[in-house]
């Protein structure tokens, strides 16, 4: 592993090795980054924020975020990084959105 994982990372990380990943590579830092962005607890946001730049978690929220997190995630985390929020379906916000 080429970064300690902090334990409210690692307890996401359920169903793989976390001394297995690698941060460098692109599949085991998008696994972290959609598992932190989906369930991770104020702590494990706070480290993901720390560990990746705005720009590594924008172009993340850009490239793949629609397909996997939810909708709520995905606005969250693209007010986050300064992505413009994506819109839903039928070109409306979604109502838990606000106005």
């Amino acid at each position: 592993m080429s970064v300690e994982l902090p334990p409210d990372v690692v307890r996401l990380l359920w169903d793989v090795d976390p001394d297995s990943l690698d941060l460098s590579r692109s599949a085991d830092r998008d696994l972290v980054m959609e598992r932190v962005m989906t369930r991770g607890t104020l702590d494990a946001m706070r480290w993901l924020r720390s560990r990746f730049t705005r720009d590594e978690l924008a172009a993340f929220i850009r490239e793949k975020g629609e397909g996997r997190l939810a909708p709520r995630d995905l606005a969250y985390w693209a007010l986050v990084t300064g992505v413009p929020t994506p819109q839903a379906r039928g070109g409306g916000r979604p109502a838990w959105a606000g106005t």
